[in-house]
């Protein structure tokens, strides 16, 4: 019954820990979604023990003739390696332990960055070990007197976990660049182009000339146009104040300048059978937005009252403040929307 009940928590855990760091890569909001993430990790952690000695009484029975058996004891033992691995750069982030950029096999990224980046690939090799080799629940695991106590148990690891690894990220905290909800730190905020800038590979390496720029605005639409660079700067302008929030660890708190992407959109004249939209860089690089968040997209040709500079975008650049920053995309040329399928 301790094998079963430490096994299937495990793996409830670690689908609350999936999704909620799923979200948290694509959207800025809910932050209690962040903490539930945190004090997930934290119960996970309290069943560490538990789970190591059900894998060294495993382990003592040894491989055998059977492939199933030998390649599902390597696959664990890699699974609980990495595991631990992304647990502990989890750590090293939140309490800003050890260098700002960590090398492995060649590249230089954040705790972060490596804490989600490992947790991603682990997707795969976790699905195809629960499918081999997880015990299935039982009713009486979780409903009985024993199982109850367990769970509030569990419950309470992962609130006291949270709360105490809460308190000592306050106290490592720098003063002057405080964390956000996200876990990111805050990076130039109020200072124009200043803040750091990060791109996918081959990204920005195509200087847009303004001259020769245009934005495409099509697809599902009554009366697709092109609109180039004066024109835009021509059209009634708006503000607004924006987090942009980067997966590797930072934030910058900016005001932005622009046409709002709804004003383009009225004017295109979206059909009714309209869903999403496709808002795409000079290089194919795209973010895919509903119509109902698109309301609240701003296409930035300024911020801090200053034209984009080229790594931040320029010429235009799309703003989502409900959105991480990676689909903040960057060196726009085309918004496309598409009709449901």
């Amino acid at each position: 019954m301790l094998v079963r009940y430490t096994n299937n928590a495990l793996l409830a855990l670690l689908m609350v820990l999936t999704l909620s760091g799923l979200w948290g890569l694509a959207f800025n909001l809910q932050g209690w979604l962040f903490e539930i993430h945190r004090g997930a990790a934290w119960a996970l952690i309290a069943l560490i023990p538990w789970k190591a000695l059900i894998s060294i009484r495993s382990l003592r029975r040894g491989l055998d003739w059977r492939f199933d058996r030998s390649w599902g004891i390597v696959l664990s033992l890699l699974l609980a390696a990495l595991a631990l691995l992304v647990l502990a750069f989890g750590l090293l982030w939140t309490w800003r332990l050890g260098p700002p950029l960590f090398d492995l096999a060649g590249y230089r990224d954040t705790a972060v960055s490596w804490h989600w980046m490992i947790a991603l690939i682990l997707l795969l090799p976790l699905a195809i070990h629960v499918w081999r080799r997880w015990p299935r629940p039982r009713r009486s695991d979780f409903i009985s007197r024993r199982g109850a106590l367990k769970l509030l148990g569990l419950v309470a690891a992962g609130l006291g976990g949270w709360w105490g690894a809460t308190r000592l990220a306050d106290q490592r905290a720098e003063p002057l660049s405080p964390r956000r909800f996200t876990g990111s730190v805050e990076q130039a905020s109020g200072l124009g182009n200043k803040f750091p800038v990060t791109n996918s590979a081959g990204e920005g390496q195509l200087q847009l000339d303004p001259k020769d720029w245009f934005l495409a605005v099509h697809g599902a639409v009554a009366h697709p146009f092109r609109v180039d660079y004066d024109a835009l700067l021509a059209l009634p302008a708006a503000s607004q104040v924006a987090t942009l929030d980067c997966t590797t660890g930072w934030y910058s708190t900016q005001t932005w300048q622009g046409v709002p992407l709804s004003a383009l959109l009225e004017t295109a004249g979206v059909n009714p059978s309209a869903s999403v939209l496709r808002l795409r860089s000079v290089s194919g690089y795209f973010g895919v937005f509903t119509l109902a968040e698109a309301a609240e997209v701003l296409l930035a040709t300024h911020v801090g009252g200053e034209p984009l500079s080229h790594w931040h975008g320029y010429p235009l650049r799309a703003v989502s403040a409900s959105r991480r920053g990676w689909q903040w995309v960057k060196w726009l040329t085309e918004v496309e929307v598409l009709a449901s399928v």
